[in-house]
């Protein structure tokens, strides 16, 4: 997530254990924000105090910073193993969580936490209440509607959306049926900000724009296509005008007035897109990375800034050495490549190909 204070940006992230703030402007670790014993699976920023940030962890909390201090101002005690966070404008004094349904294997509900208000920096939280039962855990595949009047959940064929103040559940699927290139499973979800819109993204490339679904019969639904792959992430603008996606192509494609004539790309990126963002203000989106790398794109799709983190890689082990120049950790990263690490900056200093080292 970004946060935007007076005329400086930060970029707030989840890594490992921990949670990093970087400078847009200059790409360099501000802050790393420790405190949880396990996984930090998700943060968002205070809907209703952009210089604090929730984060839940697999350690079962869910911790209030000031990230301009860095220090925690509260930790939540859930009790349960946190898969995925949300919190919303609408909801003053709960956040959304995805935990283990208790007495299942491998089953999932999205819960609402109470946090109470009382004084202490370390507090219980065991007042839930769960909103949907079914979902995946992937925080990708659930999305809050319009001002949080409702909230949208995909997991296989599966679409299901939840009405808060009526109560109601609908559910809708789409064809299980295999193609060529690939089958209809739902694979990402995003909500339209101002509209009665869900989009949503399937592992054959296509995407879907749902309306009507207030209704379990009378719902209708268009259908984008350009990926000729899975769909790994869609976001809409803040104003909602324009839908972004992401997939194994690389490419950022822009969708215009839900057209299906009317699109942009911002192609080259690199390697596969997994997340979309979009800032608080709309005025930046970024990107992350099959290769840890996140891209901080402007408004326009114009390409501004990259932050690389440690390239894992899968063939290839060439063991660690340091470079006595650079004083950085030297070790294998893209295919063909060994990457430059500077463990002071907790960057990636350079890249270079095998070939040019002969």
């Amino acid at each position: 997530c970004h946060a935007p204070a007076g005329t400086r940006r930060y970029l707030l992230c989840a890594a490992g254990d921990f949670v990093k703030m970087y400078s847009v402007a200059t790409e360099e670790t501000l802050r790393v924000m420790g405190g949880h014993a396990d996984l930090v699976t998700g943060v968002q920023l205070n809907p209703h105090n952009h210089m604090q940030l929730y984060s839940s962890s697999l350690d079962g909390s869910i911790k209030l910073w000031d990230f301009m201090d860095g220090i925690p101002i509260k930790t939540f005690t859930v009790g349960s193993k946190l898969l995925a966070l949300y919190a919303l404008a609408s909801s003053e004094d709960s956040v959304f969580v995805v935990i283990p349904k208790s007495g299942e294997r491998d089953t999932f509900q999205l819960v609402s936490v109470k946090l109470t208000k009382a004084a202490g920096q370390d507090l219980e939280a065991k007042e839930l209440s769960v909103v949907l039962d079914g979902v995946d855990t992937s925080p990708k595949r659930i999305a809050f509607g319009r001002e949080g009047e409702y909230v949208a959940s995909v997991k296989e064929v599966n679409l299901q959306v939840f009405f808060f103040k009526r109560k109601q559940l609908n559910r809708f699927s789409v064809s299980a049926i295999k193609t060529k290139s690939g089958n209809n499973h739902f694979t990402c979800i995003a909500c339209h900000p101002t509209e009665d819109c869900i989009a949503t993204g399937h592992a054959d490339g296509k995407i879907r724009l749902w309306r009507n679904f207030y209704h379990k019969k009378d719902y209708t639904f268009s259908t984008l296509h350009w990926h000729h792959d899975t769909v790994m992430d869609l976001a809409f603008s803040m104003e909602g005008t324009s839908l972004l996606s992401g997939g194994v192509e690389s490419v950022l494609v822009l969708w215009h007035n839900e057209s299906d004539c009317q699109k942009d790309f911002l192609p080259r990126l690199g390697s596969a897109i997994e997340y979309i963002s979009m800032s608080s203000d709309g005025a930046l989106c970024c990107t992350l990375h099959t290769d840890n790398r996140i891209t901080i794109i402007n408004s326009n799709l114009r390409f501004s800034k990259s932050i690389q983190g440690l390239i894992k890689s899968t063939d290839v082990r060439t063991g660690l050495v340091v470079d006595p120049r650079t004083k950085a950790l030297v070790l294998n990263g893209e295919p063909g490549h060994l990457q430059f690490y500077c463990l002071q900056s907790d960057q990636q200093l350079f890249s270079v190909s095998w070939m040019g080292l002969y």
